[in-house]
């Protein structure tokens, strides 16, 4: 029948498109063949490298740390031993001006010691010791003197006392005179006061 004619020629047109399809194929398998045998070392090959990449990465992971902890204690040690040369400096330069101080002072001891036993009386009174003794001596002077000036001070201050009250009194009786005279003035114009038995009289 013409559906049966129909069905023939479609199976024999796909077969003939699968045996172009596996010419194409046989083809393309011939022309990849030499590729596909030069790629499977280069397979391997990677394969290979992969692994030791992987292994490389490894012990870089692990010396990368070792060598991070090792840095951080070096930093440490280093911020360490950095406050100890600060304080190793403050302390040489406190030291060094002590050992200086006293070099002066052993100067000075030196030069006293030398002025002290000089026959020189002259290089004698340079001495701090003949200095010191002879303020000591002024010191003692003043101080007898103004024991003598207390001790006259304490002895006149009775007898000065004395004088200092007669003065307000005279004081007191002449300011009492004038304003007797002043009262007297003024009672005049009306008449005048006449003393008798101690007793003021205004006479008109």
């Amino acid at each position: 029948s013409e559906l049966d004619e129909m069905k023939g020629r479609t199976l024999d047109d796909m077969s003939g498109m699968v045996k172009k399809l596996n010419s194409v194929i046989a083809e393309k398998k011939a022309a990849l063949a030499p590729v596909i045998k030069e790629l499977r070392p280069l397979r391997q090959k990677c394969q290979e490298l992969t692994q030791e990449y992987e292994e490389k990465k490894a012990q870089y992971d692990s010396c990368a740390a070792g060598l991070e902890s090792n840095r951080s204690k070096l930093e440490q040690e280093v911020r360490g031993l950095r406050e100890q040369n600060t304080e190793e400096e403050s302390r040489y330069h406190y030291i060094n001006c002590m050992r200086q101080v006293i070099e002066m002072q052993m100067q000075r001891a030196a030069d006293e010691m030398r002025a002290y036993v000089s026959p020189d009386p002259q290089e004698r009174r340079k001495a701090v010791r003949e200095q010191y003794t002879k303020n000591i001596t002024e010191q003692e002077s003043l101080g007898k003197k103004l024991r003598e000036k207390q001790k006259a001070v304490r002895e006149s201050h009775g007898p000065n006392m004395k004088q200092v009250k007669m003065w307000r009194d005279l004081e007191q009786l002449l300011e009492c005179k004038k304003q007797c005279h002043l009262r007297a003035q003024s009672q005049a114009s009306i008449g005048h006061v006449i003393q008798e038995g101690g007793e003021d009289r205004l006479v008109l």
